[in-house]
């Protein structure tokens, strides 16, 4: 491990915690449209969904991964999309379907460095996106997710809703992705898939990403 990756997380400040989703599925294969509309809806009936604002951008390129880092300053990347190993597919800029634009693990980290306020969390939605999220740990983010093999669209659903939801509910990464796992457990799926890499020094257990503002 590097010493990059010993890392603290600072004490949680007083504003909303803000989410970047970006969505890409270049050959229109993928239902990223119908898991940007389940998260929203689930962030919306939770306990703190005043505390929460979602920067959604469908067909996303690297521009909008850039741009996103950069004026919405995000604590959770989510992408969802196409992956293999440590490999994600984004957009072109085109109207037509096409094959999409081939990212590094190495390269979205890059992205993800590139500014004063790094990401605490990156998701992954993505099929084989394990490896992925191992490397931008090994690199500078405190916590990601990624998937150990393909996994099926709505089981994919499932876990993003369950997880969003549980954030938004005030419990922590840990009990997040576990709520994402049951969900799919409970509708039948493949629940082992997702996978919670953290850094070395961070205990998923105790980060709390939402927590209701003190009153008075």
């Amino acid at each position: 491990m590097s010493e990059q990756a010993l890392r603290a997380l600072s004490a949680p400040k007083a504003e909303k915690l803000r989410i970047l989703m970006l969505g890409a599925s270049s050959e229109g294969d993928l239902r990223v449209t119908r898991e940007h509309t389940r998260i929203r809806r689930a962030v919306e009936a939770a306990l703190h969904r005043d505390q929460v604002e979602i920067d959604v951008r469908l067909s996303a390129t690297t521009q909008d991964l850039q741009d996103g880092l950069a004026k919405f300053r995000p604590h959770v990347v989510h992408f969802s999309g196409h992956g293999d190993e440590q490999l994600i597919s984004f957009e072109e800029d085109v109207d037509d379907f096409h094959t999409g634009v081939v990212v590094t693990a190495s390269a979205f980290a890059s992205a993800c460095q590139a500014t004063d306020s790094p990401p605490t969390l990156i998701v992954f939605n993505a099929c084989k996106s394990s490896g992925t999220a191992d490397a931008l740990v090994d690199r500078f983010a405190p916590l990601a997710i990624g998937m150990t093999d393909s996994i099926d669209d709505g089981d994919a659903l499932n876990y993003a809703a369950a997880l969003y939801s549980s954030v938004a509910n005030g419990q922590s990464v840990n009990s997040a992705h576990l709520a994402g796992k049951a969900a799919i457990e409970l509708s039948g799926g493949e629940h082992e898939l997702p996978y919670l890499a953290t850094a070395q020094g961070i205990d998923p257990t105790k980060v709390i990403l939402v927590k209701q503002p003190p009153t008075g």
